[in-house]
């Protein structure tokens, strides 16, 4: 039985860039080369071959969406992505986060 190959990370890239518009580009070198700003602070990501890293500036106290946030350095991690549908089912999650943190800034603020 083959052992299935991780997603590029240049096509994981492409499929961020796609999904969620208000992505912003850091500096090239920087370990987290994207970032995402959110209610619950800027999310930083990181495109890799079969994962998607993502980091929050500062722990939030809420995790996003019900996940498993590491509560002392702020990861969200999406490992393991070896199929488009992964893909998408992380970006989803990230999406979903974003929406829900301006619904509830509304609802709230």
């Amino acid at each position: 039985m083959r052992k299935p190959k991780p997603i590029k990370a240049a096509r994981i890239e492409g499929a961020l860039k796609t999904c969620l518009p208000s992505l912003q580009r850091r500096a090239v070198r920087l370990c987290y080369q994207y970032q995402l700003p959110t209610k619950l602070g800027t999310l930083r990501i990181s495109p890799c071959d079969g994962a998607i890293r993502t980091r929050f500036d500062v722990v939030p106290l809420a995790a996003p969406c019900g996940t498993s946030l590491n509560p002392y350095s702020g990861k969200w991690n999406f490992e393991c992505l070896d199929d488009d549908s992964l893909v998408g089912r992380a970006i989803y999650w990230i999406v979903v986060c974003v929406k829900l943190c301006k619904y509830v800034d509304q609802v709230i603020g």
